[in-house]
């Protein structure tokens, strides 16, 4: 709870006028409140008396006064409404853009190992969380306690005896609240948990409807996801019965508290010293207090609810692995292309010694506008390689170099930005085609129009229904495989990079197409530096070097047809596929 409230407090700083202007409301509006009752008093001991010009005169004025408080009772509620929008809103706004800044430090790795519907959950909750945790901070706690304190007073200038019994009840009666909501907590953040689980699992089923439904697997999803809320539901009706309870023992302190006034007020009518007025100063100011003081009960329930809620994004606060420029970056310039990867140590477990490195003393160089190939089987390092690169992972030992620049003397940003990355499976935003190839640049309509062009996605996009201005769907959906490659494509063009990844940027497309945009990319990479990921051989026969890997080993390097004269690992692989594959 600490990263909660350290969150929430550095929002109510930035909006400090805000929350003092509304807590400087509310008091207004609690005291002038309170107030009434007094003269609600006078009016009842005016009209169980005689009747009087005296006494008329004496109602009149009340009712006067009375009209005054409620029109400053309005008014501190509209001064309120000024307040409560910039602290309740853009506090909520302020912690939206806080969770995606948190969220986007992180390492590429630890977004393949979450739920992206699960975080997106998370960081909404933690957000929303604010505005609930503030109105019953304001609205709940700090008016409560404004009309305890104003009651005690107004009840000690009346009845002493009463008002010591009334402070007595109040400490028993939020004593209660807390103590039992704290010890409800635990089964709160239980069902934010488990209501998380549900949420994942709806991401996770509607992300890849399409394998759902090709491989008809909706009876399974639909078990999947009724179980996970199955668990939600078991866990909720244990919260709700414990709130229930809570709200029994708050309905037996209420009716004590208000049998033992009316006792009281009898008592003093034996006595003679009673009157008509004190008997209502004293019920409206306990209807009151019950009535906001019961809210608070019931409300706790929300503020706790509220903060199992926010708990689950407080673990991603506290990630302190994040991806991070070293102390001397700068955003320096790769003007040749020349990659090193000397004596390179890498383990994705580090901290495990009985698991073997993938990559032990590795050692690569390319030069500048050199075009390799990286072929091998799965797990042979080929995309460990390409993350190595864009320094989505860093090795444990060794070091890698651009331009025998360190990588690390390299902002990030500067870094990713010289690398063009084509992957086979390119993921497209939400946006339209215009933004999924320009990535949100300003950039001219006739370099737009030349990327398409060179890319071989023009034709394609000419003929969509608003042409570049056409939405893709999510993750591309109403395009082709090919042509959501042929958009990435299009990308590199516009970026330009100096270094350019191809994870077999052709593999989804038609054999025609491939062969006219196999063109295109031999002219993208003409002067640059180039590293394709290839799992069919016939696409890199052209290549300046071939390097084959096996288990995070270089075991064979050299052009196509020098690897098929040594007659090693690659020639078994090109012979494998021709005859399996290349129908030759």
């Amino acid at each position: 709870m600490d990263i909660i409230f350290k969150e929430y407090a550095r929002v109510v700083w930035q909006k400090k006028w805000f929350f003092l202007l509304a807590l400087f409301a509310l008091s207004c509006a609690v005291v002038l409140d309170l107030s009434a009752p007094l003269y609600y008093k006078n009016i009842a001991n005016g009209l169980a008396a005689p009747y009087s010009d005296a006494t008329l005169a004496l109602l009149l004025d009340n009712l006067k006064t009375i009209m005054v408080i409620y029109a400053g009772v309005w008014l501190s509620w509209r001064l309120l409404e000024v307040a409560i929008v910039p602290l309740d809103g853009g506090g909520v706004n302020l912690l939206e853009k806080r969770c995606f800044e948190v969220l986007k430090k992180q390492k590429y790795a630890f977004f393949e190992n979450s739920f992206s519907g699960s975080l997106i959950k998370q960081a909404n909750r933690f957000s929303r969380s604010f505005e609930i945790i503030m109105d019953w901070f304001l609205f709940q706690f700090f008016m409560n306690i404004v009309a305890v304190v104003i009651s005690f007073a107004i009840f000690f200038r009346q009845q002493p005896r009463f008002a010591f019994y009334f402070l007595i009840w109040v400490v028993l009666f939020i004593t209660w609240n807390i103590a039992y909501s704290i010890w409800k907590l635990r089964f709160d953040k239980a069902v934010a948990q488990a209501d998380s689980k549900v949420g994942g699992a709806y991401s996770d089923a509607i992300g890849n409807i399409f394998i759902v439904k090709s491989f008809a697997l909706e009876a399974q999803e639909q078990d999947q996801v009724n179980r996970a809320s199955d668990i939600v539901y078991r866990k909720k009706k244990i919260a709700w019965l414990l709130m229930f309870i809570s709200f029994a023992v708050q309905g037996l302190m209420t009716f004590a508290i208000e049998l033992l006034l009316v006792y009281l007020m009898i008592g003093k009518w034996q006595t003679g010293d009673f009157q008509v007025g004190e008997f209502v100063l004293f019920q409206s100011i306990m209807l009151m207090l019950i009535q906001r003081l019961w809210e608070f009960g019931r409300n706790f329930r929300n503020f706790f609810t509220a903060l199992a809620d926010a708990t689950e994004m407080t673990e991603v606060f506290r990630l302190r692995d994040f991806e991070t420029d070293a102390d001397d970056a700068r955003p320096l310039k790769i003007t040749k292309g020349a990659i090193r990867f000397d004596n390179i140590d890498f383990s994705y477990n580090p901290s495990n010694a009985e698991q073997s490195k993938l990559f032990e003393h590795f050692s690569l160089s390319i030069k500048a506008g050199e075009k390799v190939a990286l072929v091998g089987p799965s797990g042979s390092g080929k995309s460990s390689l390409t993350k190595l690169l864009f320094r989505f992972l860093d090795p444990q030992q060794g070091n890698l170099f651009f331009d025998d620049m360190p990588a690390k003397a390299f902002t990030l940003a500067a870094l990713r930005r010289q690398i063009s990355m084509v992957p086979q499976q390119p993921e497209l935003f939400h946006r339209s085609v215009r933004d999924n190839i320009t990535l949100g640049a300003d950039i001219p309509e006739a370099r737009l129009i030349d990327a398409a062009r060179k890319s071989r996605c023009l034709e394609f996009i000419e003929k969509l229904p608003e042409q570049f201005d056409t939405l893709v769907g999510e993750r591309g959906v109403k395009l082709s495989g090919g042509e959501r490659q042929r958009i990435a494509v299009a990308r590199a063009f516009l970026e330009n990079a100096p270094i350019v990844v191809l994870d077999e940027a052709t593999s989804a497309l038609d054999s025609l197409t491939e062969k006219q945009i196999q063109v295109a990319i031999f002219e993208l990479i003409k002067d640059k530096t180039a590293i394709v990921i290839a799992h069919r051989l016939s696409t890199i026969l052209n290549m300046d070097r071939i390097i084959v890997l096996d288990k995070g080993r270089i075991i064979e390097q050299g052009t196509h047809q020098q690897l098929l004269d040594r007659k090693g690992k690659y020639y078994a692989m090109w012979q494998h596929q021709r005859g399996d594959f290349l129908g030759e």
